[in-house]
């Protein structure tokens, strides 16, 4: 595609937008990206706040099972882009990855601004045209089959083809929520309404607890509900609790937590026992079993008086610590959102079957997963697919 005479659009600049117009611009194709927002990748900033995720070490043979839907749809996407080949191209960025023993990839910054500029430049290097404060809204083929795009400040591009890359409806202020469905809708295409996806929930606990402990991590916990079980830390927020094991496993109900998961109650009242100094449970507990503040004030704070006078029971309520999860946070605080446009509207290419040479990958489309690098991973590995779905098509219009 050296030298070619075609222009592609790519709406948006989330990591599927970048990925995609890499693959474009590297094969020689020209390529405008539009990006409604005055600057590139505000979820990608917002998602390195804490640690940027890149991947996961999940065998690429399971990976697959990690998403919602069809595996055969996810199976094909890693088998064109693996977790591997994100993590060597973001080396050959010059920038260095590493796993932690959470079994997620890192950045060695840890955080996205540098991954981004370094990204952008290449972009710009490979003659990739920057479009801001541009939001589409409206897409239509002409008579030859090219793409009209219209624009908020009434602009109008022709494109060959076009990558919709417009992210899902997380992190997104009640007042002004998502406006792209609307065009697709229009249109016929199916789509499924967006949900708050890994995202925490408001507890029943006791204001004492949140004056004590808001902000402070539940470190090394493992939390059990009737999906399932699960080792990792949690934060208490001012509403309630977040973190991994909560995105992946919460849902309205009473979930279990296990304080102290590298012992047995039987292990742990032998090593209180040794105690020769008259201390009452908790301040054993405290002294010899190293829990973390917040772990230390759930105890305190959800237990009767007299049940903290009694070893075993504070013992057994420490490995089984009941928790009703009451109500999931909205959209505007979720790392992620399900729902989007359907799947099975799209062709392998994440081709629209309606519009041939329209694509969308990422989190525009009806998918889910937990936090932890697979979601960046989908993204990148929607915007390869969709990207040499681009070349494909464009080298079927020079037959």
């Amino acid at each position: 595609m050296k030298d070619s005479p075609y222009r592609v659009a790519v709406i948006g600049s989330g990591p599927a937008a970048l990925m995609a117009a890499d693959v474009i611009s590297s094969a020689g194709v020209s390529v405008t990206l539009f990006e409604k927002r005055s600057s590139p990748g505000r979820k990608l900033l917002i998602a390195g706040s804490s640690g940027l995720n890149i991947t996961h070490d999940t065998p690429l043979e399971e990976f697959h099972r990690k998403y919602s839907g069809s595996s055969e749809f996810w199976k094909n996407l890693f088998s064109q882009f693996p977790p591997q080949d994100w993590i060597n191209f973001i080396e050959n960025l010059g920038i260095k990855t590493f796993k932690g023993t959470s079994h997620r990839y890192f950045i060695e910054e840890m955080k996205a601004p540098k991954l981004l500029s370094v990204w952008k430049d290449r972009l710009t290097e490979k003659g990739v045209n920057w479009q801001f404060n541009k939001y589409c809204t409206h897409f239509q083929k002409g008579p030859t089959g090219e793409i009209n795009l219209s624009f908020n400040d009434s602009t109008h591009f022709t494109f060959r083809a076009v990558v919709f890359c417009l992210g899902g409806a997380s992190w997104e202020p009640p007042s002004e929520p998502v406006q792209w469905p609307r065009i697709f809708i229009r249109k016929k295409i199916g789509f499924t309404p967006f949900t708050a996806s890994n995202c925490g929930f408001s507890v029943e606990l006791s204001s004492e607890f949140f004056k004590e402990a808001e902000g402070l991590p539940l470190k090394n916990i493992v939390l059990t509900s009737s999906k399932g079980k699960m080792q990792g830390d949690l934060v208490v927020t001012s509403y309630g609790l977040e973190g991994t094991p909560i995105y992946a496993l919460g849902s309205e109900e009473t979930v279990y937590l296990d304080l102290k998961p590298d012992l047995t109650e039987d292990q742990m009242i032998e090593k209180l026992n040794r105690s020769k100094e008259n201390l009452n449970p908790i301040r054993r507990i405290k002294k010899y079993l190293k829990l973390s503040p917040a772990s230390l004030a759930l105890l305190f704070h959800q237990g009767s008086k007299e049940d903290l006078q009694d070893l075993k029971t504070t013992v057994a309520r420490l490995k089984h610590f009941p928790i009703t999860l009451k109500k999931r946070q909205g959209l505007e605080w979720a790392i992620s959102s399900a729902g989007g446009l359907k799947l099975d509207e799209l062709t392998p290419n994440l081709e629209l079957k309606k519009f041939p040479g329209v694509f969308a990958a990422g989190e525009m489309l009806d998918w889910d997963t937990a936090t932890g690098g697979f979601l960046i991973q989908a993204c990148v590995s929607q915007g390869f697919c969709a990207g040499k779905g681009v070349i494909s098509f464009l080298k079927t219009l020079r037959k």
